[in-house]
């Protein structure tokens, strides 16, 4: 059946409307689905970029070694190291991010700002978040590294001892590269997200839910990817200064180290696992978020067709 104007303003209307419960809702699935998916390649990254020291050299020779290393030498379980703790960061945190970036865009569209503001907004919406999960995230790194091996016990012993050696601030350790690589990764996914969704979708025939998921899927992971290879610099700084114990684990001795050590490609440790996981990711989320919506618009779109006839 074809849908009217009408009756697409109406769909478009109730969708921008959807409730923030419904969003939530949505973030929330899509955060779980991620989360089980990805973890076993983001524990493979972890442990590619904390090898750093000559008796780790070698350890891993990629990221399908480092699975059927860890596979063989800890159990098929410990693919899912930190997945709990992971679950506790992911699901407040997307949930503040997705629905603060929704709330934020729809702030602004219309206005003069509004053809930059996945940019900015993207930006914004991802400070906030990491500046609130940067604890849990860094708990999580260092249970997927290899002090984490012994399992939860080990990883908390070493938290609570940084704690207790260096102050409650030291929970933050690695805020900074991490702000310096989600900012602009999200600046990044964002601005070519809603480019695509421009470029890509006709207005006047409005998306199935199915082709909303292959759509949103598709753009998410290609943004993903893009905003993956670039911010992968940062992400290895942000993973050696949060699984080190030491005070001289500065940002620019760890680049000056890294340079010295490993050459360019050691900014690029761990990449091909970094990417596959936020490629996944990144379309498995925004993919579940929007047709979560998409759905809740179009229960409320049926509701309202069934009232007024």
């Amino acid at each position: 059946m074809n849908i009217t104007t009408q009756q697409l303003n109406r769909h478009e209307v109730l969708k921008n409307r959807t409730s923030s419960s419904e969003k939530i809702f949505s973030a929330c699935c899509g955060a779980v689905a991620t989360m089980l998916f990805v973890n076993p390649f983001d524990l493979v990254k972890t442990r590619l970029q904390e090898n750093v020291d000559m008796r780790n050299e070698g350890r891993y020779a990629g990221t399908v070694d480092g699975l059927v290393k860890i596979v063989r030498n800890e159990g098929p379980f410990a693919l899912w190291r930190g997945l709990s703790p992971g679950l506790v960061m992911a699901i407040p945190s997307t949930t503040l991010y997705y629905v603060g970036y929704d709330q934020l865009k729809a702030r602004f569209e219309g206005t003069s700002m509004d053809k930059y503001s996945p940019l900015w907004i993207g930006g914004a919406a991802r400070a906030m978040t990491a500046l609130v999960v940067s604890p849990m995230e860094l708990f999580r790194t260092r249970l997927q590294s290899s002090e984490g091996m012994g399992g939860f016990n080990d990883a908390w012993l070493g938290v609570t001892k940084m704690v207790r050696q260096e102050g409650v601030l030291t929970l933050w350790r690695g805020l900074l590269p991490t702000m310096l690589r989600d900012v602009p990764f999200s600046a990044i996914y964002w601005m070519m997200y809603e480019e695509m969704k421009n470029q890509c979708l006709d207005k006047e025939n409005p998306l199935t839910g199915w082709q909303q998921f292959q759509f949103s899927f598709f753009a998410g992971a290609t943004s993903g990817t893009v905003a993956a290879v670039v911010t992968t610099p940062m992400d290895v700084i942000k993973t050696r200064r949060q699984v080190s114990s030491s005070r001289e684990r500065e940002i620019m001795h760890l680049i000056r180290s890294i340079a010295y050590k490993e050459g360019v490609s050691g900014f690029f440790r761990g990449v091909v696992p970094r990417v596959v996981k936020v490629s996944i990711a990144s379309g498995i989320m925004i993919s579940s978020y929007e047709v979560g919506k998409h759905f809740f618009a179009h229960r409320q779109m049926i509701a309202l067709d069934t009232v007024q006839d």
